[in-house]
């Protein structure tokens, strides 16, 4: 299974990698040029192209603005060409390159047909696919189509994110650096996408897991924490497997919304896989009830969130969104001390651990930009969290076995219990008939047995299983009883295989008891002379213990037909008590453990019984 993982992850690796010539590759950055630009800011969105032209004088170089941009303000990028000039004679098409701003709302101004002209190119204007996941697709203008031959204009608004105006920077490339940077990959790209492809890999393979896991136990921990890890993929990852062109067909207005409230279903089934993985309800009630607050704010700032979006009131989303990650940064810190003091077992330090992990990773990504860091720290929280995960299946089963051993033990005792009352009763009665019958040796002597037997019963009540050995030292004593009670009438043996050793194996107590009883009582008393033999064999096979208890009485058959005193005042349920003990041991089998043989000879008259029972040594649970 380790090596299917690895398999999965090289694979995915690969696929993602195939149709790229990295070697054909150099720096894109040497080959454009960057170019002067001017910005007005302003927020009146009516203004014409002909009017800004005219207006030289409010534009402003992009270092004069220290605020960053809001949503309602829309921006004018003058871009001047007056220094390269020669340059763009050289060729007939060139593209713009805006860095890696993608403006939401965009269109360039520039001259064709004698007539100044507009084009869409902002990603929820103008939504369309690029064949670079890194690059985006630059913006295509001819040498000819420039106003008053020098400027292009670019009419843009910033909706996505709060950003400092003064770092905008515009470059011009030629057609075959465009062609490069969208068609192929540098070796700086792929080490970029090397992180992503190996993190999709984790994300789908944990995904696949714990869903499956769901679906069998039913555990509504994993399936929480299932919907989180895809959540994770979509905020981190969408862009690797275009799932934006391939729901939206592009970076569209929806896609984005996907893309933003993905942060905030990624904290809402994280709150919800702690809840139910630490089982806070019971467990940490404090931390239960401001989970229950944060289920309760996250699930409005999404139908917030998703009402801005439909009204398209971005000023409102950033401001809701930041709400949230303070929230959440809050409660993650809070939480984690939390459960650092008030940690009752293991669980919460996997908690503790892999959120931290996260945190760091998010820190870094907002102080340094790079989301490496965050799709590293994610790797590591989600590694932790399987780990914990696996942890809490080990315990439950640890824990599962506990309750069945313990289950077994008392349902093995209650059985016991019921052939004990038996036993006393039958002992009881055959000394009572000594003393009556004024036999008062008899009776000393079986009433010594008696009470030694019993002492070693009491002393063995607390263990539901002795070694062999000891089993066979009570079957002794209790077949000495037997005998002195029925005037030494029958014979018996106990025998041991060769390479079976006693004191080795522990079976339950007095499980063959009730068939020796059997065999006394319905086959050799029946029988008449004094040819009475009874033979108990002790055999190994694989687990299992194989005990024969045979005589050569009656039989099963005759037994039946006898109507003797003793069978009318001895009712056992001792057989069938006996069945019960041995399906406990293993459950899970409907093997049938016990043998009834009917012995014969030639003619098919009855010579007595063999009972094969076949005992288990080791215990399903």
């Amino acid at each position: 299974m380790q090596q299917y993982y690895k398999l999965l992850l090289f694979s995915i690796l690969i696929l993602g990698m195939t149709g790229y010539d990295i070697n054909a590759q150099n720096d894109n950055k040497q080959h454009r040029i960057e170019i002067p630009i001017k910005i007005y800011k302003t927020t009146n969105d009516t203004l014409l192209i002909d009017q800004i032209t005219e207006s030289d004088h409010l534009f402003l170089p992009s270092s004069s603005f220290s605020e960053k941009t809001k949503p309602t303000d829309t921006y004018w990028i003058k871009i001047d060409f007056i220094e390269e000039l020669d340059a763009l004679k050289k060729d007939s098409l060139w593209y713009l390159n805006l860095n890696k701003y993608n403006f939401s709302y965009a269109s360039i101004f520039y001259v064709a047909n004698n007539s100044i002209v507009e084009k869409l190119f902002g990603s929820f204007n103008d939504p369309k696919t690029t064949k670079s996941i890194l690059h985006p697709s630059g913006i295509a203008f001819k040498t000819n189509s420039l106003i008053k031959n020098r400027f292009l204009y670019l009419k843009v608004k910033r909706v996505k994110y709060f950003e400092s105006v003064s770092s905008w920077k515009v470059y011009y490339v030629s057609k075959e650096t465009q062609n490069l940077n969208s068609q192929f990959y540098s070796w700086e790209d792929i080490k970029t996408l090397i992180p992503k492809y190996l993190f999709t890999g984790i994300c789908l393979i944990m995904f696949i897991l714990t869903f499956a896991f769901y679906i069998t136990s039913k555990k509504i921990e994993f399936l929480f924490y299932s919907l989180y890890v895809i959540w994770l993929f979509v905020y981190l990852n969408g862009d690797v497997l275009r799932t934006n062109n391939l729901l939206f067909g592009g970076d569209t207005i929806v896609s984005y919304w996907l893309f933003q409230i993905a942060q905030v279903f990624i904290n809402l089934f994280y709150v919800l896989f702690v809840m139910y993985y630490l089982d806070t309800k019971r467990e940490y009630p404090k931390l239960w009830y401001i989970i229950n607050v944060i289920i309760s704010i996250l699930s409005v700032i999404i139908i917030l969130d998703t009402l801005f979006f439909y009204i398209e009131y971005f000023t409102g989303h950033l401001f809701i969104m930041n709400v949230q990650r303070l929230v959440m940064t809050l409660f993650g810190v809070g939480g984690m001390f939390y459960l650092l003091f008030y940690a009752k077992d293991r669980l919460p330090y996997f908690i503790v651990t892999g959120s931290f992990l996260y945190m760091i990773g998010a820190w870094f990504l907002f102080f340094f930009g790079n989301t490496t860091y965050m799709i590293m720290g994610s790797a590591l929280e989600i590694t932790v969290f399987a780990l914990g995960l696996s942890y809490k299946i080990q315990q439950e089963h640890i824990e599962k076995i506990h309750y069945q051993k313990e289950s077994f033990i008392n349902n093995n005792k209650a059985l016991r219990a019921q052939i004990n009352p038996h036993f006393i009763f039958n002992s009881l009665n055959s000394i009572q008939n000594l003393i009556l019958s004024n036999d008062k040796e008899s009776a000393v002597k079986y009433l010594n047995k008696f009470s030694l037997l019993m002492r070693n019963l009491l002393e063995s009540s607390i263990e539901t299983s002795v070694i062999l050995s000891e089993e066979i030292k009570l079957l002794k004593k209790y077949l000495e009883l037997e005998s002195l009670r029925f005037d030494n009438t029958f014979n018996y043996t106990i025998e041991l295989e060769e390479n079976l050793n006693p004191d080795a194996i522990e079976i339950p107590m007095l499980i063959v008891q009730p068939f020796i009883e059997n065999a006394i009582l319905h086959g050799l008393l029946n029988k008449n002379g004094t040819d009475k033999n009874l033979a108990i064999r002790f055999k190994t096979k694989q687990n299992t213990i194989i005990c024969e208890v045979e005589d050569n009485g009656v039989g099963r058959s005759n037994s039946s037909e006898i109507n003797s005193i003793l069978k009318k005042t001895n009712k056992s349920r001792g057989v069938e008590v006996t069945k019960k003990r041995l399906q406990l041991l293993d459950p899970s089998k409907n093997e049938n453990n016990i043998e009834f043989i009917d012995k014969t000879d030639h003619t098919g008259q009855p010579l007595g019984t063999k009972v094969i029972i076949k005992i288990p040594t080791e215990y399903s649970f």
